[in-house]
């Protein structure tokens, strides 16, 4: 269902040339040609707007018409009375309010994405559990994230055993330094996107700031498999060949149990996740620049 759901806002970002906004909320009074994208702040549509309304990170609000789709990604959707949408309706992180029945203001469908499936886009950022107490579903689908998690990091044992070794390595001796470089890459990711999205246009903006995460969030899985081995490392130095406690396998599968454990814990899980997720991004970078010093390309 979610991999459905952000295709179709993939293809209505795609599909046209839009034209990308900021600043205070943006209004469509009477008649706009074109799609409408807004970055960080709402959408009001009054008039008539011919194409589709894109908010990231906004609410969009509908009382007049728009021609094709509607999408809030990280915001609601508003359908004041009179409000009428030709297209599909699509909300991700966000709800839908209607003061009548939104599927007939509608012509297309309503799809939303609860907050199960929108915890899985979280898992790239922190842990999924905020301060509030979790329900039980939400605590079994956390395990299994983590499950997914132990499956990516033995993977990479296997394909790629000594750079992970060598990434564990690093971290357990300049812990400081990986996190203060895995902040820094995250921030310059959020410039450079920001900075994308404000000089290109609209699409080239999306797809190469969606390419920017995509490059993210491969750095944090390897790295995140290198903070589980260095961690389990830690825990199992005392263990002997032959111990189910031997070796990077075993030391990646501690490692990954304890975080995952201390990422439930309310308040503090999501920091704890966050740091080792900062120092594994920058174990990342440091490896690939190291790879590119050994074997450097003309």
């Amino acid at each position: 269902m979610a991999r459905r759901l952000l295709l179709l806002a993939s293809v209505a970002l795609l599909a046209a040339p839009a034209q990308a906004q900021q600043g205070s909320t943006v209004r469509v009074g009477e008649v706009r040609a074109g799609d409408l994208v807004v970055l960080g702040r709402d959408a009001v549509v009054e008039g008539v707007l011919e194409g589709t309304v894109v908010a990231v990170g906004g609410t969009v609000r509908v009382a007049g018409l728009v021609e094709k789709d509607v999408i809030a990604l990280g915001g609601d959707v508003v359908l004041e009375p009179g409000a009428r949408i030709r297209g599909d309706l699509l909300a991700v992180g966000g709800v839908v309010r209607s003061a009548d029945d939104s599927r007939r203001a509608v012509g297309g469908r309503v799809l939303t994405v609860g907050e199960l499936e929108a915890a899985f886009a979280a898992e790239l950022q922190t842990s999924p559990l905020a301060s509030r107490p979790a329900s039980g579903l939400l605590l079994a689908f956390r395990l299994v994230l983590l499950g997914l998690w132990l499956v990516v990091g033995l993977v990479l044992l296997r394909f790629a055993p000594r750079p992970v070794s060598a990434a564990a390595g690093s971290l357990s001796r300049r812990l400081a330094t990986m996190a203060a470089i895995g902040a820094a890459g995250v921030l310059s990711s959020i410039l450079v996107s920001a900075f994308l999205l404000l000089v290109l246009p609209a699409t080239a903006g999306l797809v190469l700031s969606a390419l920017l995460l995509a490059i993210l969030g491969s750095a944090k899985a390897f790295g995140l498999a290198a903070v589980f081995v260095a961690l389990g490392r830690h825990l199992t130095r005392g263990a002997m060949r032959g111990s189910p406690f031997f070796g990077d396998p075993a030391a990646l599968a501690v490692g990954l149990a304890l975080l995952g454990v201390l990422s439930l814990v309310p308040v503090a899980g999501p920091f704890v996740w966050a740091v080792a997720s900062l120092l594994g991004i920058g174990a990342s970078l440091v490896a690939v620049a190291r790879r590119h010093a050994l074997n450097p390309v003309f």
